[in-house]
């Protein structure tokens, strides 16, 4: 066998081992793919339905801070608009 042949015929192997572990493994990388972004979609949605009640927690805290704002409005309203008595 001639020297020069040997590494020809290592490169060779090494080529059809690359090529036949991309088909063999081709599938499995989907699959693993496939099943960490379903993993990823799962936390992402029970991610944003914490972040929605978290939102809707909040909205209410401001409206019932709006809500008691605008009655205070409404009382200083009244006490501006009662007509002053001299003695008070």
């Amino acid at each position: 066998m001639d020297a020069a042949m040997v590494p020809m015929m290592i490169f060779t192997v090494v080529v059809l081992m690359l090529i036949g572990g991309f088909i063999l493994l081709l599938p499995l990388a989907r699959r693993l793919g496939a099943l960490v972004e379903h993993r990823m979609l799962s936390e992402s949605e029970a991610a944003a339905g914490a972040d929605v009640e978290a939102l809707a927690r909040a909205v209410e805290t401001l409206r019932e801070e709006v809500e008691r704002l605008a009655e205070r409005q409404e009382f200083t309203e009244k006490l501006l608009d009662r007509p002053r008595t001299p003695g008070s």
